[in-house]
Protein backbone atom coordinates (compact mmCIF):
# COMPACT_ATOMS: atom_id res chain seq x y z
CA UNK A 1 0.00 0.00 0.00
CA UNK A 2 3.25 2.41 0.14
CA UNK A 3 3.91 1.59 -3.59
CA UNK A 4 2.42 4.76 -5.19
CA UNK A 5 2.97 2.96 -8.72
CA UNK A 6 0.68 -0.30 -6.89
CA UNK A 7 -1.74 2.06 -5.72
CA UNK A 8 -1.86 3.95 -9.44
CA UNK A 9 -2.44 0.84 -11.32
CA UNK A 10 -5.00 -0.31 -9.43
CA UNK A 11 -6.71 3.33 -9.40
CA UNK A 12 -6.58 2.74 -13.05
CA UNK A 13 -7.82 -0.72 -13.77
CA UNK A 14 -10.68 0.34 -11.71
CA UNK A 15 -11.46 3.34 -12.04
CA UNK A 16 -14.86 2.90 -13.85
CA UNK A 17 -15.70 0.59 -10.17
CA UNK A 18 -14.52 3.38 -7.93
CA UNK A 19 -16.35 5.98 -9.60
CA UNK A 20 -19.80 4.52 -8.33
CA UNK A 21 -18.66 4.56 -4.39
CA UNK A 22 -21.17 7.08 -3.28
CA UNK A 23 -19.89 10.70 -1.92
CA UNK A 24 -21.19 10.29 1.89
CA UNK A 25 -19.20 6.39 1.91
CA UNK A 26 -16.29 8.12 0.66
CA UNK A 27 -15.97 11.09 3.20
CA UNK A 28 -16.52 8.92 5.77
CA UNK A 29 -14.30 6.17 4.74
CA UNK A 30 -11.45 8.75 3.84
CA UNK A 31 -11.43 10.09 7.62
CA UNK A 32 -11.45 6.48 9.24
CA UNK A 33 -8.23 5.72 6.63
CA UNK A 34 -6.92 9.35 7.82
CA UNK A 35 -7.07 8.44 12.02
CA UNK A 36 -5.42 4.81 10.80
CA UNK A 37 -2.75 7.01 9.49
CA UNK A 38 -3.05 5.28 5.75
CA UNK A 39 -1.57 7.73 3.32
CA UNK A 40 -4.46 6.45 1.01
CA UNK A 41 -7.67 7.75 -0.02
CA UNK A 42 -10.96 5.12 0.04
CA UNK A 43 -10.82 5.10 -3.89
CA UNK A 44 -7.64 3.75 -3.82
CA UNK A 45 -7.59 2.07 -0.60
CA UNK A 46 -10.58 -0.10 -2.32
CA UNK A 47 -8.88 -0.51 -5.93
CA UNK A 48 -5.91 -1.37 -4.01
CA UNK A 49 -8.00 -4.20 -2.16
CA UNK A 50 -9.67 -5.45 -5.59
CA UNK A 51 -6.36 -5.60 -7.35
CA UNK A 52 -4.92 -7.39 -4.15
CA UNK A 53 -8.02 -10.16 -4.31
CA UNK A 54 -7.44 -10.87 -8.15
CA UNK A 55 -3.89 -11.25 -7.87
CA UNK A 56 -4.21 -13.73 -5.14
CA UNK A 57 -6.79 -15.74 -6.80
CA UNK A 58 -4.33 -15.84 -10.29
CA UNK A 59 -1.29 -16.53 -8.11
CA UNK A 60 -2.73 -18.88 -5.86
CA UNK A 61 -5.25 -20.87 -8.81
CA UNK A 62 -1.59 -21.19 -10.56
CA UNK A 63 0.34 -22.65 -7.70
CA UNK A 64 -2.72 -25.36 -7.20
CA UNK A 65 -2.56 -26.05 -10.56
CA UNK A 66 1.11 -26.98 -10.65
CA UNK A 67 1.21 -28.76 -7.55
CA UNK A 68 -1.90 -30.55 -9.16
CA UNK A 69 0.17 -31.56 -12.40
CA UNK A 70 3.62 -32.33 -10.31
CA UNK A 71 1.24 -34.67 -7.80
CA UNK A 72 -1.98 -35.61 -9.06
CA UNK A 73 -4.59 -37.11 -6.53
CA UNK A 74 -7.87 -36.30 -5.29
CA UNK A 75 -6.29 -34.39 -2.33
CA UNK A 76 -4.13 -32.18 -4.90
CA UNK A 77 -7.76 -31.72 -6.87
CA UNK A 78 -9.59 -30.66 -3.68
CA UNK A 79 -7.13 -28.01 -2.84
CA UNK A 80 -7.56 -26.03 -6.00
CA UNK A 81 -11.11 -26.14 -5.19
CA UNK A 82 -10.77 -25.06 -1.56
CA UNK A 83 -7.11 -23.08 -1.12
CA UNK A 84 -8.01 -19.97 -3.75
CA UNK A 85 -11.35 -19.36 -1.40
CA UNK A 86 -9.33 -19.19 1.49
CA UNK A 87 -6.84 -17.00 0.58
CA UNK A 88 -9.20 -14.77 -1.09
CA UNK A 89 -11.38 -14.99 2.04
CA UNK A 90 -8.04 -13.93 3.96
CA UNK A 91 -6.91 -11.09 1.80
CA UNK A 92 -10.47 -9.53 2.08
CA UNK A 93 -10.57 -9.74 6.04
CA UNK A 94 -7.42 -8.16 6.06
CA UNK A 95 -8.32 -5.31 4.14
CA UNK A 96 -11.89 -5.11 5.76
CA UNK A 97 -10.72 -5.15 9.26
CA UNK A 98 -6.96 -3.77 8.99
CA UNK A 99 -7.57 0.10 9.01
CA UNK A 100 -9.85 -0.44 12.54
CA UNK A 101 -7.10 -2.29 13.89
CA UNK A 102 -4.93 0.22 12.76
CA UNK A 103 -7.44 2.76 14.43
CA UNK A 104 -7.22 1.38 17.94
CA UNK A 105 -3.19 0.78 17.95
CA UNK A 106 -2.72 4.55 16.98
CA UNK A 107 -5.28 5.60 19.51
CA UNK A 108 -3.60 3.11 22.32
CA UNK A 109 -0.04 4.49 21.18
CA UNK A 110 -1.52 8.14 21.77
CA UNK A 111 -2.76 7.45 25.17
CA UNK A 112 -0.14 5.65 26.18
CA UNK A 113 2.56 8.85 26.03
CA UNK A 114 -0.65 11.69 26.42
CA UNK A 115 -0.19 12.44 30.43
CA UNK A 116 4.22 12.65 29.46
CA UNK A 117 3.87 14.98 26.92
CA UNK A 118 1.02 17.39 28.53
CA UNK A 119 3.16 17.48 31.60
CA UNK A 120 5.97 18.64 29.10
CA UNK A 121 4.23 21.26 27.54
CA UNK A 122 2.53 22.35 30.78
CA UNK A 123 5.63 23.95 32.12
CA UNK A 124 6.34 25.65 28.93
CA UNK A 125 2.81 27.13 28.91
CA UNK A 126 3.28 28.96 32.57
CA UNK A 127 5.51 31.46 30.56
CA UNK A 128 2.94 32.58 28.39
CA UNK A 129 3.60 30.59 25.30
CA UNK A 130 0.87 30.14 22.65
CA UNK A 131 -0.88 26.70 21.59
CA UNK A 132 0.31 27.19 18.22
CA UNK A 133 4.19 27.59 19.88
CA UNK A 134 3.28 24.64 22.23
CA UNK A 135 2.53 22.23 19.17
CA UNK A 136 5.17 23.54 17.19
CA UNK A 137 7.80 22.34 19.65
CA UNK A 138 5.69 19.04 20.65
CA UNK A 139 5.73 18.16 17.18
CA UNK A 140 9.84 18.15 16.92
CA UNK A 141 10.17 16.28 20.27
CA UNK A 142 10.32 12.57 18.95
CA UNK A 143 9.43 10.68 22.00
CA UNK A 144 5.75 10.69 21.60
CA UNK A 145 5.25 8.08 19.04
CA UNK A 146 1.91 8.40 17.11
CA UNK A 147 0.81 11.78 19.49
CA UNK A 148 3.86 13.37 17.58
CA UNK A 149 2.45 12.92 14.33
CA UNK A 150 -0.52 14.49 15.77
CA UNK A 151 0.96 17.63 16.82
CA UNK A 152 2.86 17.49 13.41
CA UNK A 153 -0.32 18.07 11.42
CA UNK A 154 -1.80 20.90 13.59
CA UNK A 155 1.40 22.41 13.72
CA UNK A 156 1.16 22.42 9.57
CA UNK A 157 -1.86 23.92 9.23
CA UNK A 158 -0.98 26.64 11.54
CA UNK A 159 2.52 27.43 10.37
CA UNK A 160 1.80 26.68 6.52
CA UNK A 161 -1.67 26.54 5.68
CA UNK A 162 -2.43 29.96 7.81
CA UNK A 163 -5.08 28.52 9.66
CA UNK A 164 -5.90 29.60 12.98
CA UNK A 165 -5.01 27.91 16.10
CA UNK A 166 -9.14 27.05 16.83
CA UNK A 167 -10.02 25.76 13.53
CA UNK A 168 -6.87 23.86 13.42
CA UNK A 169 -7.40 21.93 16.85
CA UNK A 170 -11.21 21.32 15.60
CA UNK A 171 -9.91 19.92 12.52
CA UNK A 172 -7.63 17.38 14.63
CA UNK A 173 -10.54 16.77 16.62
CA UNK A 174 -12.29 15.47 13.97
CA UNK A 175 -9.36 13.13 12.41
CA UNK A 176 -7.43 11.58 15.92
CA UNK A 177 -8.28 8.33 16.61
CA UNK A 178 -8.10 8.82 20.33
CA UNK A 179 -11.15 9.50 22.50
CA UNK A 180 -8.90 11.01 25.42
CA UNK A 181 -6.67 13.39 22.78
CA UNK A 182 -10.19 14.56 21.44
CA UNK A 183 -11.05 15.57 25.08
CA UNK A 184 -8.03 17.24 25.35
CA UNK A 185 -8.11 19.51 22.38
CA UNK A 186 -11.90 20.71 23.24
CA UNK A 187 -10.54 21.20 26.57
CA UNK A 188 -8.25 23.73 25.22
CA UNK A 189 -10.48 25.23 22.55
CA UNK A 190 -12.54 25.94 25.56
CA UNK A 191 -9.87 27.65 27.54
CA UNK A 192 -8.89 29.58 25.28
CA UNK A 193 -12.86 30.73 23.88
CA UNK A 194 -13.43 31.52 27.76
CA UNK A 195 -10.16 33.79 28.37
CA UNK A 196 -9.08 31.24 31.14
CA UNK A 197 -5.40 30.34 32.04
CA UNK A 198 -4.19 27.60 29.72
CA UNK A 199 -1.41 26.16 32.45
CA UNK A 200 -4.23 25.64 34.61
CA UNK A 201 -6.40 23.51 32.55
CA UNK A 202 -2.90 21.81 31.83
CA UNK A 203 -2.26 20.81 35.01
CA UNK A 204 -5.36 19.71 36.16
CA UNK A 205 -5.43 17.53 32.77
CA UNK A 206 -1.77 16.29 33.72
CA UNK A 207 -3.27 15.54 37.14
CA UNK A 208 -6.04 13.60 36.05
CA UNK A 209 -4.28 11.83 33.01
CA UNK A 210 -1.51 10.91 35.44
CA UNK A 211 -3.92 8.77 37.79
CA UNK A 212 -5.77 7.15 35.05
CA UNK A 213 -2.88 6.08 33.17
CA UNK A 214 -1.56 4.83 36.86
CA UNK A 215 -5.30 2.78 37.07
CA UNK A 216 -4.34 1.50 33.58
CA UNK A 217 -1.19 0.15 33.61
CA UNK A 218 -2.40 -1.26 36.66
CA UNK A 219 -4.88 -3.35 34.85
CA UNK A 220 -1.93 -4.06 32.60
CA UNK A 221 -0.42 -5.62 35.68
CA UNK A 222 -3.74 -7.66 35.76
CA UNK A 223 -3.32 -8.83 31.91
CA UNK A 224 0.41 -9.88 33.18
CA UNK A 225 -0.94 -11.65 35.93
CA UNK A 226 -3.44 -13.48 33.87
CA UNK A 227 -0.51 -14.35 31.36
CA UNK A 228 1.98 -15.88 34.29
CA UNK A 229 -1.13 -17.93 35.30
CA UNK A 230 -1.62 -19.55 31.72
CA UNK A 231 2.48 -19.47 31.76
CA UNK A 232 2.81 -21.79 35.04
CA UNK A 233 0.22 -24.14 33.47
CA UNK A 234 1.27 -24.67 29.58
CA UNK A 235 5.21 -24.32 30.52
CA UNK A 236 5.66 -25.94 33.62
CA UNK A 237 3.06 -27.63 34.80
CA UNK A 238 1.56 -29.52 31.83
CA UNK A 239 5.79 -30.46 30.86
CA UNK A 240 5.62 -32.36 34.39
CA UNK A 241 2.20 -35.01 33.73
CA UNK A 242 3.82 -35.04 30.01
CA UNK A 243 7.63 -36.53 31.35
CA UNK A 244 5.55 -38.68 34.09
CA UNK A 245 3.33 -40.37 31.07
CA UNK A 246 6.46 -40.36 28.20
CA UNK A 247 8.60 -42.10 30.66
CA UNK A 248 6.72 -44.09 32.91
CA UNK A 249 4.53 -45.98 29.65
CA UNK A 250 7.99 -46.02 27.71
CA UNK A 251 8.74 -48.85 30.00
CA UNK A 252 5.83 -50.45 28.17
CA UNK A 253 4.17 -51.25 24.60
CA UNK A 254 5.85 -52.06 22.02
CA UNK A 255 8.85 -49.46 21.53
CA UNK A 256 10.31 -47.11 24.25
CA UNK A 257 12.02 -44.90 21.35
CA UNK A 258 9.10 -43.11 20.15
CA UNK A 259 8.42 -41.72 24.08
CA UNK A 260 12.19 -40.72 24.45
CA UNK A 261 12.09 -39.08 20.92
CA UNK A 262 8.66 -37.09 21.46
CA UNK A 263 10.75 -36.24 25.34
CA UNK A 264 13.31 -34.90 23.15
CA UNK A 265 11.41 -33.11 20.52
CA UNK A 266 8.96 -31.57 23.62
CA UNK A 267 12.45 -30.34 25.11
CA UNK A 268 14.56 -29.33 22.43
CA UNK A 269 12.14 -27.28 20.20
CA UNK A 270 8.79 -27.36 21.66
CA UNK A 271 9.43 -25.96 24.78
CA UNK A 272 11.76 -22.98 23.45
CA UNK A 273 8.83 -22.37 21.39
CA UNK A 274 6.95 -21.83 24.54
CA UNK A 275 9.00 -19.81 26.38
CA UNK A 276 9.96 -17.27 22.95
CA UNK A 277 5.85 -17.18 22.51
CA UNK A 278 5.13 -16.17 26.15
CA UNK A 279 8.40 -13.89 25.66
CA UNK A 280 6.81 -12.00 23.05
CA UNK A 281 3.71 -11.64 24.69
CA UNK A 282 5.07 -9.83 27.46
CA UNK A 283 6.96 -7.19 25.79
CA UNK A 284 3.36 -6.36 23.54
CA UNK A 285 2.34 -4.81 26.93
CA UNK A 286 1.99 -1.36 27.71
CA UNK A 287 4.24 -1.40 30.37
CA UNK A 288 7.01 -3.02 27.99
CA UNK A 289 6.03 0.39 25.73
CA UNK A 290 6.61 2.76 27.76
CA UNK A 291 9.98 2.16 29.11
CA UNK A 292 11.78 0.84 26.03
CA UNK A 293 15.90 1.17 26.40
CA UNK A 294 17.18 3.96 24.63
CA UNK A 295 20.00 3.20 21.67
CA UNK A 296 21.64 5.04 18.98
CA UNK A 297 20.81 4.84 15.73
CA UNK A 298 22.92 5.59 13.13
CA UNK A 299 25.78 4.35 14.41
CA UNK A 300 29.35 3.03 13.00
CA UNK A 301 31.15 -0.08 13.47
CA UNK A 302 33.85 1.75 15.38
CA UNK A 303 31.07 3.58 17.09
CA UNK A 304 29.55 0.72 17.91
CA UNK A 305 32.54 -1.07 19.57
CA UNK A 306 33.30 1.88 21.58
CA UNK A 307 29.60 2.08 23.07
CA UNK A 308 29.69 -1.47 23.86
CA UNK A 309 33.12 -2.29 24.81
CA UNK A 310 32.67 -3.78 28.30
CA UNK A 311 30.12 -6.10 27.10
CA UNK A 312 31.19 -7.16 23.99
CA UNK A 313 34.92 -7.86 25.84
CA UNK A 314 32.73 -10.05 28.06
CA UNK A 315 31.58 -12.38 25.58
CA UNK A 316 34.60 -12.50 23.72
CA UNK A 317 36.22 -14.03 26.75
CA UNK A 318 33.77 -16.01 27.29
CA UNK A 319 33.63 -17.62 23.62
CA UNK A 320 37.25 -17.91 24.27
CA UNK A 321 37.10 -19.84 27.43
CA UNK A 322 34.45 -22.06 26.02
CA UNK A 323 37.02 -22.79 22.72
CA UNK A 324 40.29 -23.91 25.01
CA UNK A 325 37.99 -25.90 27.49
CA UNK A 326 36.83 -27.69 24.18
CA UNK A 327 39.74 -27.83 22.54
CA UNK A 328 41.59 -29.09 26.27
CA UNK A 329 39.10 -32.22 26.45
CA UNK A 330 39.43 -33.17 22.96
CA UNK A 331 43.66 -33.19 23.70
CA UNK A 332 42.67 -34.69 26.71
CA UNK A 333 40.70 -37.31 24.77
CA UNK A 334 43.39 -37.93 21.97
CA UNK A 335 45.93 -38.10 24.91
CA UNK A 336 43.64 -40.95 26.26
CA UNK A 337 43.90 -39.34 29.71
CA UNK A 338 39.92 -39.17 29.26
CA UNK A 339 37.27 -40.18 27.25
CA UNK A 340 35.37 -36.87 25.54
CA UNK A 341 32.28 -39.30 24.20
CA UNK A 342 28.43 -37.67 23.14
CA UNK A 343 27.56 -37.32 26.83
CA UNK A 344 30.89 -35.45 28.59
CA UNK A 345 29.88 -33.74 25.34
CA UNK A 346 25.95 -33.14 26.25
CA UNK A 347 27.51 -32.44 29.69
CA UNK A 348 29.90 -29.56 28.16
CA UNK A 349 27.37 -28.35 25.90
CA UNK A 350 25.18 -27.53 28.83
CA UNK A 351 28.05 -26.12 30.92
CA UNK A 352 28.95 -23.83 28.13
CA UNK A 353 25.51 -22.16 27.54
CA UNK A 354 25.79 -21.09 31.41
CA UNK A 355 29.38 -19.99 30.72
CA UNK A 356 28.09 -17.91 27.78
CA UNK A 357 25.03 -16.39 29.12
CA UNK A 358 25.93 -15.87 32.91
CA UNK A 359 28.79 -13.32 33.04
CA UNK A 360 27.11 -10.71 29.95
CA UNK A 361 23.72 -11.40 31.56
CA UNK A 362 24.88 -10.89 35.41
CA UNK A 363 27.13 -7.99 34.16
CA UNK A 364 23.94 -6.14 32.34
CA UNK A 365 21.94 -7.15 35.86
CA UNK A 366 24.45 -5.46 37.87
CA UNK A 367 24.61 -2.05 35.34
CA UNK A 368 21.11 -1.97 34.97
CA UNK A 369 20.25 -2.09 38.81
CA UNK A 370 23.14 0.64 39.58
CA UNK A 371 21.03 2.71 36.54
CA UNK A 372 17.52 1.72 38.50
CA UNK A 373 18.90 3.13 41.69
CA UNK A 374 19.47 6.04 39.72
CA UNK A 375 16.50 6.74 38.41
CA UNK A 376 14.74 6.20 41.33
CA UNK A 377 16.51 8.93 43.07
CA UNK A 378 16.35 11.52 40.15
CA UNK A 379 12.71 12.80 41.06
CA UNK A 380 14.39 13.97 44.49
CA UNK A 381 17.30 15.47 42.79
CA UNK A 382 14.85 17.39 39.80
CA UNK A 383 13.25 18.28 42.38
CA UNK A 384 15.56 20.14 44.83
CA UNK A 385 17.08 21.27 41.63
CA UNK A 386 13.43 22.91 41.00
CA UNK A 387 12.90 24.20 44.06
CA UNK A 388 16.72 25.78 44.09
CA UNK A 389 15.65 27.13 40.48
CA UNK A 390 12.33 28.89 42.20
CA UNK A 391 14.25 30.88 44.73
CA UNK A 392 16.56 32.95 41.80
CA UNK A 393 19.61 30.51 41.78
CA UNK A 394 21.36 29.16 38.56
CA UNK A 395 21.08 26.24 37.33
CA UNK A 396 24.75 25.88 38.47
CA UNK A 397 24.32 26.79 41.73
CA UNK A 398 21.48 24.23 42.25
CA UNK A 399 23.27 21.96 40.85
CA UNK A 400 26.36 23.01 43.26
CA UNK A 401 23.64 22.71 46.45
CA UNK A 402 22.32 18.73 45.15
CA UNK A 403 25.81 18.07 44.72
CA UNK A 404 25.90 18.19 48.87
CA UNK A 405 23.46 15.99 49.30
CA UNK A 406 23.51 12.37 49.50
CA UNK A 407 21.54 10.63 46.38
CA UNK A 408 23.07 7.44 46.41
CA UNK A 409 24.79 6.28 43.07
CA UNK A 410 23.16 9.29 41.40
CA UNK A 411 25.45 11.89 43.87
CA UNK A 412 28.75 10.89 41.08
CA UNK A 413 26.53 11.77 38.32
CA UNK A 414 25.71 14.52 40.23
CA UNK A 415 29.37 15.50 41.47
CA UNK A 416 29.95 14.84 37.60
CA UNK A 417 27.56 17.68 36.50
CA UNK A 418 28.81 20.32 38.76
CA UNK A 419 32.55 19.50 37.54
CA UNK A 420 31.26 19.88 33.88
CA UNK A 421 29.42 23.28 34.29
CA UNK A 422 32.75 24.89 36.23
CA UNK A 423 34.14 23.72 33.03
CA UNK A 424 31.66 25.92 31.01
CA UNK A 425 30.19 23.12 29.48
CA UNK A 426 26.57 24.23 28.24
CA UNK A 427 23.33 22.54 30.50
CA UNK A 428 22.42 21.23 27.59
CA UNK A 429 25.94 19.25 26.65
CA UNK A 430 25.72 18.03 30.38
CA UNK A 431 22.15 16.83 29.68
CA UNK A 432 22.56 14.54 26.94
CA UNK A 433 26.62 13.04 28.03
CA UNK A 434 23.64 12.08 31.26
CA UNK A 435 21.07 10.20 29.37
CA UNK A 436 23.97 8.47 26.95
CA UNK A 437 25.23 7.18 30.37
CA UNK A 438 22.45 5.97 31.48
CA UNK A 439 20.82 4.22 28.23
CA UNK A 440 16.94 5.03 29.83
CA UNK A 441 13.95 5.32 27.88
CA UNK A 442 12.67 7.47 30.66
CA UNK A 443 16.09 9.76 31.18
CA UNK A 444 16.32 10.40 27.09
CA UNK A 445 12.86 11.41 27.40
CA UNK A 446 12.61 13.93 29.88
CA UNK A 447 16.24 15.61 28.97
CA UNK A 448 15.19 16.25 25.67
CA UNK A 449 12.27 17.60 27.28
CA UNK A 450 14.41 19.86 30.18
CA UNK A 451 16.55 21.27 26.65
CA UNK A 452 13.76 22.03 24.59
CA UNK A 453 11.72 23.91 27.37
CA UNK A 454 15.10 26.02 28.20
CA UNK A 455 15.32 26.82 24.21
CA UNK A 456 11.78 27.77 24.35
CA UNK A 457 12.43 30.14 27.45
CA UNK A 458 9.68 28.52 29.65
CA UNK A 459 9.58 28.71 33.46
CA UNK A 460 12.93 26.31 34.73
CA UNK A 461 11.66 25.55 38.18
CA UNK A 462 8.46 24.45 36.54
CA UNK A 463 10.48 22.29 33.99
CA UNK A 464 12.51 20.86 36.40
CA UNK A 465 9.65 19.99 38.66
CA UNK A 466 7.49 18.15 35.11
CA UNK A 467 10.50 16.01 34.51
CA UNK A 468 10.52 15.29 38.57
CA UNK A 469 6.89 14.09 38.28
CA UNK A 470 7.14 12.35 34.79
CA UNK A 471 9.93 10.12 36.49
CA UNK A 472 8.12 9.84 39.92
CA UNK A 473 5.21 8.20 37.88
CA UNK A 474 7.47 5.72 35.81
CA UNK A 475 9.12 4.61 38.94
CA UNK A 476 5.92 4.43 40.95
CA UNK A 477 4.87 2.00 38.21
CA UNK A 478 7.83 0.31 38.01
CA UNK A 479 7.68 -0.54 41.96
CA UNK A 480 3.83 -1.64 41.81
CA UNK A 481 4.78 -4.21 38.87
CA UNK A 482 7.78 -6.15 41.22
CA UNK A 483 5.51 -5.98 44.01
CA UNK A 484 2.57 -7.54 42.25
CA UNK A 485 4.97 -10.23 39.81
CA UNK A 486 7.32 -11.11 42.42
CA UNK A 487 5.02 -13.84 43.34
CA UNK A 488 4.52 -15.43 40.68
CA UNK A 489 8.30 -15.38 40.18
CA UNK A 490 8.45 -17.23 43.42
CA UNK A 491 5.30 -19.27 42.02
CA UNK A 492 7.82 -20.29 38.89
CA UNK A 493 10.46 -20.90 40.74
CA UNK A 494 8.44 -23.23 43.30
CA UNK A 495 7.26 -25.23 40.29
CA UNK A 496 10.05 -25.76 38.90
CA UNK A 497 11.54 -26.97 42.04
CA UNK A 498 8.64 -29.52 42.52
CA UNK A 499 9.32 -30.42 38.50
CA UNK A 500 12.81 -31.50 39.93
CA UNK A 501 11.91 -33.18 43.00
CA UNK A 502 9.72 -35.59 40.69
CA UNK A 503 12.10 -36.55 38.49
CA UNK A 504 14.44 -37.20 41.52
CA UNK A 505 11.79 -39.10 43.51
CA UNK A 506 10.80 -41.31 39.34
CA UNK A 507 14.86 -41.84 39.52
CA UNK A 508 15.01 -43.05 43.00
CA UNK A 509 12.05 -45.42 42.48
CA UNK A 510 10.19 -46.19 39.52
CA UNK A 511 13.03 -46.00 37.23
CA UNK A 512 15.58 -47.78 39.26
CA UNK A 513 12.88 -50.51 39.90
CA UNK A 514 12.16 -50.94 36.25
CA UNK A 515 16.14 -50.76 35.61
CA UNK A 516 16.93 -53.28 38.32
CA UNK A 517 14.64 -56.03 36.42
CA UNK A 518 15.96 -54.88 33.14
CA UNK A 519 19.26 -55.68 34.85
CA UNK A 520 17.76 -59.28 35.50
CA UNK A 521 16.66 -59.46 31.70
CA UNK A 522 12.89 -59.78 32.89
CA UNK A 523 10.77 -58.85 29.98
CA UNK A 524 7.41 -59.56 31.08
CA UNK A 525 5.38 -59.90 34.35
CA UNK A 526 1.91 -59.97 35.05
CA UNK A 527 1.39 -60.41 31.73
CA UNK A 528 2.55 -56.88 30.63
CA UNK A 529 5.69 -56.66 28.20
CA UNK A 530 8.48 -54.36 29.46
CA UNK A 531 10.84 -52.52 26.73
CA UNK A 532 14.36 -52.07 27.28
CA UNK A 533 15.46 -48.30 28.04
CA UNK A 534 19.13 -46.96 27.91
CA UNK A 535 19.37 -45.56 31.48
CA UNK A 536 22.15 -42.89 29.84
CA UNK A 537 19.62 -42.12 27.34
CA UNK A 538 16.72 -41.94 29.86
CA UNK A 539 18.75 -39.68 31.90
CA UNK A 540 19.94 -37.07 29.26
CA UNK A 541 16.64 -36.47 27.87
CA UNK A 542 15.51 -35.85 31.16
CA UNK A 543 17.70 -33.79 32.04
CA UNK A 544 17.72 -31.64 28.87
CA UNK A 545 14.03 -31.06 29.72
CA UNK A 546 14.77 -29.80 32.80
CA UNK A 547 17.93 -28.12 31.45
CA UNK A 548 15.80 -26.09 28.95
CA UNK A 549 13.44 -25.85 31.76
CA UNK A 550 15.70 -23.81 34.18
CA UNK A 551 16.61 -21.68 31.30
CA UNK A 552 13.36 -20.91 29.80
CA UNK A 553 11.45 -20.53 33.64
CA UNK A 554 14.52 -18.24 34.80
CA UNK A 555 14.50 -15.70 32.41
CA UNK A 556 10.61 -15.60 32.22
CA UNK A 557 10.50 -15.34 35.63
CA UNK A 558 13.02 -12.27 36.10
CA UNK A 559 11.71 -10.70 33.07
CA UNK A 560 8.22 -10.72 34.49
CA UNK A 561 8.95 -8.79 37.27
CA UNK A 562 10.83 -5.77 35.87
CA UNK A 563 11.16 -6.17 32.31
CA UNK A 564 14.80 -6.85 32.20
CA UNK A 565 15.94 -10.03 30.40
CA UNK A 566 19.42 -10.02 32.69
CA UNK A 567 16.94 -10.34 35.98
CA UNK A 568 15.83 -13.28 34.69
CA UNK A 569 19.63 -14.88 33.33
CA UNK A 570 20.59 -15.20 36.97
CA UNK A 571 17.50 -17.21 37.79
CA UNK A 572 18.68 -18.99 34.50
CA UNK A 573 22.33 -19.77 35.54
CA UNK A 574 21.10 -20.48 39.38
CA UNK A 575 18.44 -23.48 38.00
CA UNK A 576 21.07 -24.82 35.60
CA UNK A 577 23.91 -25.24 37.87
CA UNK A 578 21.31 -26.74 40.65
CA UNK A 579 19.87 -28.75 37.76
CA UNK A 580 23.34 -30.09 36.38
CA UNK A 581 24.56 -31.14 39.97
CA UNK A 582 21.34 -32.63 40.91
CA UNK A 583 21.28 -34.70 37.71
CA UNK A 584 25.05 -35.44 38.18
CA UNK A 585 24.66 -36.79 42.00
CA UNK A 586 21.32 -38.55 41.64
CA UNK A 587 21.47 -40.42 38.41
Amino acid sequence: MKSASYSGISQRLFKKTVSNIPDEIQIERNLELEKAGILLDYTQYFAVTLFTLILGAIFTLLLTVIFYYLFPSMYSLLLILILPGLVETCIGLFFLYFPGYRVKRRAYNIDLFLPYAINFINSMAVAGISPSEIFTTLATIDLYGDLQKEAKKIAKEISIMNVDSITALKHAIEISPSIKFQEFLQGIIGTIQSGSELHLYLQNSVDKLMEEDYVQRNKDLDLLGVIAEIFVTCAIAFPIFLVIILTVFGFFGSSSVSSILILNLFSLFMMPIIYAGFYFLIRSTSLEDLNRIYSKNNLTFRQYLKENETPLMIVLLSFLIIIISYSGLHLMDYLGYIQFSMYPQLDFVFIAILILIGPIGIYNYFQGNKKKQIQYRLPNFLTEVSDGLSTGATIFDSIKVASKSHYGPLSFEIRKMKSQLSWNISVKEILIDFAERMKSAIVHRIVISLNKGLVMGGNTSKIFRAAAIEVGQVNRLENQRKATMSIYTVVILVCFFVFLAIIIIMNLTIFKSFFELQGRQVGRMAGVMFNSIDPMELKYSLYSFVYVQSIGAGILSGFMMDGKVSSGIRYSCILGIISFIIFKLTF
